[in-house]
């Protein structure tokens, strides 16, 4: 399904055209109801930010298409681009886990 700006919308995981690609989207079956039931989708348009380094975690974001700029702030307040996400990774894992606020932004 396409949305405005041109954004793939992948509903569920069990429907994902990019399931079989994915490393951490290739799992059982059952596995993926179950995070299908816990999970919503959202598509966000380029250069949208989807959490702030220092942010309290509002969840786990498993990146479906695109890519996502991950970077902190140096000392003396530049934006350092650490490195790019790509499809099928999991952002905002370790802050979610710890209830700590996230590290970086993306």
């Amino acid at each position: 399904m396409r949305a405005p700006y041109g954004l793939e919308i992948i509903e569920s995981c069990l429907s994902c055209p990019h399931r079989e690609d994915r490393l951490f989207c290739n799992l059982p079956p059952a596995a993926v109801q179950k995070l299908a039931a816990i999970t919503s989708a959202a598509a966000y348009p380029k250069g949208a930010t989807l959490f702030v380094e220092g942010q309290s975690p509002l969840g786990v974001f498993i990146l479906c298409s695109g890519r996502v700029k991950l970077s902190t702030s140096s000392a003396d307040g530049r934006t350092l681009i650490l490195r790019v996400a790509e499809p099928g990774e999991v952002l905002g894992l370790p802050a979610t886990v710890t209830e700590k606020p996230y590290e970086l932004t993306a």
